[in-house]
């Protein structure tokens, strides 16, 4: 699953507000997560991906287990307003 918003922010904001969005994420999906460059690996039981933070965008690519799949759809919204949240 990619989930990508656009920002007007700048690279280090948008990574103190990736920050956020990974610690309201990483409470509800129990993920642990380590920055490497612009990049914020998340990982977690079941969830394997990255939030990549650029000048003008962030990009949240996820892989999800057989047994989260069965609610990506709600994942999905869950990720969306965390980014809209935090990146607006």
């Amino acid at each position: 699953m990619k989930v990508r918003r656009e920002h007007s922010l700048g690279t280090a904001e948008a990574r103190r507000r990736v920050d956020e969005i990974a610690a309201d994420m990483g409470a509800r999906l129990n993920l642990q997560s380590e920055w490497r460059d612009d990049d914020l690996q998340i990982k977690g039981s079941g969830v394997n991906g990255k939030i990549a933070v650029s000048e003008d965008a962030v990009e949240i690519q996820v892989e999800l287990g057989f047994a989260l799949m069965l609610m990506e759809s709600s994942i999905r919204v869950a990720i969306e307003d965390a980014m809209d949240k935090h990146l607006s």
